[in-house]
């Protein structure tokens, strides 16, 4: 499977059209931009609770302030010969502070289609990503921003037969 077959150009693209398209869609979220903060993209307005389309992982509702990083990844990607289920890149730096503030991960599983159709998303507390991600750090070369990232599958976090890519996120509202 294509990494890009979306009309999208880059997975900076990517992002940046989801996290968009979520801050529009999640009432409850109000947009970051960089400038204001590089390692969240979002914060809670109001009380954010869980719903079919926004199933929440060890927490039962988000208090107001919250800062919200987004995160999002095909629902699969090439792997040498085969693919597998596709992965969440975090940065170090900001998951540090995401972990630091008592902030969450939204994170998104989409189809790589024009649009990019979303077809599963969980709250997951920076906390517990944390403990998902430990052992899987390591350095990056060359001339990235970041040192240090970490890959998570997105199928450590949400249940694969629960996840069905003919019904995206909207229909399960």
């Amino acid at each position: 499977m294509s990494s890009r077959t979306s009309e999208l150009e880059s997975p900076k693209a990517s992002g940046d059209f989801l996290e968009a398209e979520v801050v529009q869609e999640v009432a409850e979220l109000e947009y970051v931009g960089d400038r204001t903060a590089t390692w969240h993209d979002a914060r809670t307005s109001t009380l954010l609770e869980p719903r079919r389309s926004l199933p929440f992982f060890g927490i039962v509702l988000v208090e107001p302030d919250v800062p919200i990083e987004i995160k999002g990844c095909q629902i699969e990607t090439g792997n040498g010969d085969r693919s597998t289920h596709g992965r969440f890149y975090v940065k170090r730096a900001a998951h540090e502070q995401l972990l630091e503030a008592a902030g969450m991960y939204l994170l998104v599983v989409y189809l790589p289609r024009p649009g990019l159709p979303q077809i599963a998303r969980a709250i997951v507390p920076a906390t517990i990503v944390d403990e998902l991600l430990a052992g899987r750090w390591y350095d990056v070369g060359g001339e990235r921003s970041e040192e240090e990232v970490a890959k998570l599958a997105w199928s450590h976090v949400i249940d694969p037969a629960g996840v069905d890519p003919s019904i995206t996120v909207g229909d399960r509202l």
